[in-house]
């Protein structure tokens, strides 16, 4: 019974930690603002993070500040096409921007898009499989100790009977 305490106290751990996912969402407040609202998964909110505004025309950064305690901000929207970036530590999310009532008067290019800004997360689909193939490794090699001992103990018990 305690083998199986430790167990699930051990998948418990494994699970949460990678169970903390940004989430964003933007919102089109329809008067050529946008607000850029941001928390994890586990309704923990996203302040501090750095939300970054990247033109897609120049590459320049248009916008760069923390979110505030409250994990929103409204900003206006640029007239060119621009991709939104919020920057959490280990986790980066991209995020296509909105258009402004009028439409945009600049679009992107291709060189630009090239050297801006990546989601994170693309890069740690490897880690999170990793993860999971170690947890499951340890757990069968936990079972193999288990049943080893187990056995040992009954050929122990089966000798001393002779």
């Amino acid at each position: 019974m305690n083998f199986l305490k430790t167990l699930m106290f051990i998948a418990f751990i494994t699970i949460n930690l990678s169970a903390h996912e940004l989430l964003v969402d933007i919102v089109n407040n329809k008067n050529n603002t946008i607000t850029v609202k941001a928390q994890f998964d586990t309704k923990q909110k996203a302040s501090e993070a750095m939300l970054k505004v990247e033109s897609l025309v120049s590459g320049e950064l248009l916008y760069k500040k923390r979110l505030p305690y409250e994990s929103q901000l409204t900003i206006k929207i640029p007239k060119e096409q621009y991709q939104i970036v919020i920057d959490a530590g280990e986790e980066q999310i991209v995020k296509e921007g909105i258009a402004p009532n009028e439409g945009f008067s600049k679009f992107a290019t291709k060189e630009v898009l090239e050297k801006l800004s990546k989601n994170k997360e693309d890069h740690e689909d490897l880690s999170n499989t990793l993860i999971i193939f170690l947890f499951i490794g340890f757990i069968l090699i936990l079972l193999a100790i288990y049943f080893s001992a187990k056995n040992t103990n009954r050929i122990i018990k089966e000798l001393k009977d002779i």
